[in-house]
């Protein structure tokens, strides 16, 4: 037995762990809406109405824990709340929810002049951006001059900064999303005692199951399991899930992981003095499930891309692109 099919096996269990953890983080991600709400805090920092944060302490980080996640209060923010009012963007919302997921640059850019403008008040919108000293003025005053007063060569500088600022707040969804995937991995290892160095060693000594994985490995590098996508800005139509629908696929995932056999779970046999399982070493689960969180963030994409790279290394199945 090949150290290789060893390490085919150990990324097949890491891709459908990952896809078991973007699962369950599919499904807190809807049932909390933050897409909407990180696209929320977006747009204040971009209308310059993010409040700040206390000086120090605690405060601070719960502060900042709270608002990362969206349920932050968010005193004044008269222009944004207002723009969230605005009919283009209110019917963007999905039943039950305030804050849509997905607003274009064109709706944005056109609902902020109307209220901004008062309706296309070219005299009203000057006069709101005329104070240069606060964070509005600072930055739609100077594009207002730029555009020489015409609201569409406006609207447009405007589009192009919102879109500017929508792919920093892709960069803010992400990395969020990948420290609750690591949390989710992390209670995920624990509950089921998914230690990574116990499996690689119970995987050493079983090459009858390293050659099943590794048949399993060949299936699945060809169809890899759909994982939900994690992006700030899809469609609206792909962003509003159903929850049902994450229950059942999040089901199948994990009958198909418990259906692999995989050394993994608790000895609750009555014979046992401990909850470990036979050899597993007390001295070192707690980096093992450590290790397995850390590859659920990875997304199961890249443990399946890795394996047909290892296949292609192997001799067998398909090589990478």
């Amino acid at each position: 037995m090949e150290m290789l099919e060893i390490i085919i096996a150990i990324f097949l269990i890491y891709a459908l762990f990952s896809s078991l953890v973007s699962g369950v983080n599919e499904l807190i991600v809807q049932m909390l809406a933050m897409r909407g709400r990180i696209l929320f805090e977006g747009i204040l920092m971009m209308l310059g109405e993010l409040p700040e944060e206390p000086a120090a302490g605690i405060k601070k980080w719960f502060k900042k824990a709270q608002r990362k996640l969206g349920f932050g209060a968010i005193p004044g923010a008269y222009v944004t709340h207002s723009l969230y009012k605005h009919p283009l963007i209110d019917t963007l919302s999905p039943p039950g929810s305030s804050r849509p997921s997905y607003i274009s640059s064109s709706t944005f850019s056109t609902a902020l002049v109307q209220v901004l403008s008062n309706n296309g008040s070219l005299t009203t919108l000057r006069q709101r951006l005329s104070d240069r000293t606060v964070p509005l003025g600072q930055l739609l005053g100077p594009m207002l001059d730029e555009a020489n007063d015409d609201l569409e060569k406006f609207k447009t500088k405007v589009e192009n900064h919102f879109n500017a600022v929508m792919d920093r707040v892709g960069g803010w969804y992400k990395r969020r999303t990948q420290m609750i995937m690591f949390v989710i991995g992390l209670l995920l290892a624990m509950v089921f005692n998914i230690d990574s160095i116990y499996i690689l060693q119970q995987l050493q000594r079983n090459p009858v199951q390293v050659q099943e994985l590794v048949l399993v490995s060949e299936k699945l590098s060809s169809n890899p399991v759909e994982v939900a996508g994690n992006e700030a800005g899809t469609d609206q139509n792909s962003v509003n899930l159903s929850i049902q629908r994450e229950l059942e696929t999040l089901k199948e995932q994990i009958d198909e992981f418990v259906n692999l056999k995989l050394p993994i779970g608790w000895d609750l046999s009555e014979k046992s003095s401990s909850l470990l399982l036979p050899q597993q070493d007390m001295r070192f689960f707690w980096l093992g499930w450590f290790l397995t969180a850390l590859a659920g963030t990875l997304g199961a994409p890249f443990w399946f891309d890795a394996i047909s790279k290892l296949f292609a290394i192997r001799g067998s199945g398909k090589r990478p692109e």
